[in-house]
């Protein structure tokens, strides 16, 4: 391997509200890239990989698409300015600012199946019914050419859900399904079963940082994940990428940080005061 072979770095759980702003966002996620390039030792060129996991009343990508399409910088007072680039693909983009920052952006969604579970729907672009069963929902997903996860969430891989996860597990619907994990999971909780599990059983687990809609998340795309060394295909990056994350050979380095219990606490308070209101799409420019 060439030793400037550029660090790919991905967060696989991501999701944007209208109470972050957007260019100190990324240009957080690209800060959280470095970090962790420093972590490796690593001095070549780094790219970091948001894949989006967005709600069925969100479009973010889409609203990105816009912003490349019309030549539309945002910046914002202490951040770098962005401007957002198309591929060949209709579920990614990059996003390069002033300073020589580089995101890959690709398109993604969060589907809640009638068990309660949650499904991401990984490097897609296309959107989703809600209230599907698990079964069904990871074949949409599939038929869709997208990656199904079913990630981690708090009290929801527990009792009767926890079952179904486990026979789900052991049967011919995960082939090609894999599990998440996410930095909202505290350290004083045990470790889940289903990774024990899925370690036995040769499925991937993916972490990412599954921002909460709170205006003090705006810090966490890429504060965990996993990275490898590769050259992507600029054209195409997410058929490439996929390919590779699903590809059991593809040594990859994940890292991780558990919630601390004080802000978990935290958090959960601010979340169960927060009147629920749908995130709307970044509308303005700054």
């Amino acid at each position: 391997m060439k030793p400037n072979m550029p660090l790919i770095v991905i967060d696989t759980h991501v999701h944007m509200y209208d109470c972050f702003e957007l260019a100190t966002f990324l240009a957080s996620a690209y800060k959280n890239c470095q970090v962790h390039a420093a972590h490796r030792q690593h001095h070549g060129p780094v790219l970091g990989v948001l894949l989006l996991t967005e709600s069925s009343w969100d479009h973010w990508f889409q609203q990105f698409v816009t912003f490349a399409d019309q030549n539309t910088d945002i910046s914002h007072p202490g951040s770098s300015t962005w401007h957002f680039r198309r591929t060949n693909e209709d579920f990614t983009l990059f996003a390069e600012s002033t300073q020589g920052e580089k995101l890959l952006i690709i398109a993604g969604r969060q589907l809640v199946t009638k068990e309660k579970f949650e499904v991401l729907a990984l490097m897609t672009n296309q959107t989703f019914q809600d209230g599907m069963t698990i079964q069904e929902s990871i074949e949409q997903v599939k038929n869709s050419g997208g990656m199904p996860v079913i990630p981690w969430a708090f009290g929801k891989w527990w009792g009767t859900r926890g079952k179904i996860l486990t026979e789900l597990m052991t049967s011919a619907v995960m082939s090609q399904v894999l599990l998440g994990d996410n930095s909202g999971r505290p350290k004083f909780l045990p470790y889940p079963e289903h990774f024990t599990l899925a370690h036995t059983q040769g499925i991937r687990i993916l972490p990412g940082s599954d921002p909460l809609p709170l205006p003090s998340e705006y810090w966490r795309p890429c504060s965990v994940g996993l990275s490898f060394k590769t050259a992507l295909d600029d054209a195409t990056p997410g058929i490439h990428l996929q390919r590779l994350i699903l590809d059991t050979g593809t040594a990859t380095t994940a890292y991780f940080q558990h919630e601390r219990l004080s802000r978990f606490i935290k958090n959960q308070i601010a979340l169960n005061m927060r009147k629920h209101r749908p995130a709307t799409a970044y509308s303005e420019t700054k």
